[in-house]
């Protein structure tokens, strides 16, 4: 079943059902999303995914294909790839920028576009 990890409003409001939202930074949500691929969840969207590097946005949002209840084997290529971007994350500077509500509405649409042309999973 799709999952989307999310601190975007705008992800949260246009897929209610789907959004795991959390009100959080960037980093926080690779680490949500690396422990649910250690309970079995696949990644549908690469985290590092987009032109905007991890560091400059303040939203962030991945899918993941989430295990039934019996669960699922852990996906070590999924755990490569959450983890590598953790830690690509932790490599760039920190960006102390103060954001005009007209620049973080676009970054909201930007991720959006991004989430939503995943491909939803069956």
């Amino acid at each position: 079943m799709l999952m989307i990890f999310s601190n975007n409003p705008a992800v949260r409001d246009k897929y209610p059902d789907l959004v795991r939202y959390m009100d959080c930074d960037v980093q926080r949500v690779f680490v949500e999303v690396r422990d649910a691929v250690h309970m079995g969840a696949v990644l549908i969207s690469h985290p590092l995914s987009g032109s905007i590097k991890p560091n400059e946005s303040p939203y962030k949002s991945v899918a993941v294909d989430t295990p039934p209840k019996r669960g699922r084997q852990l996906d070590l290529k999924s755990l490569q790839i959450i983890e590598d971007a953790i830690v690509t994350l932790r490599k760039l500077p920190v960006k102390n920028r103060q954001y005009t509500d007209g620049m973080l509405e676009d970054f909201r649409v930007i991720d959006l576009d991004l989430i939503s042309s995943v491909p939803p999973k069956n």
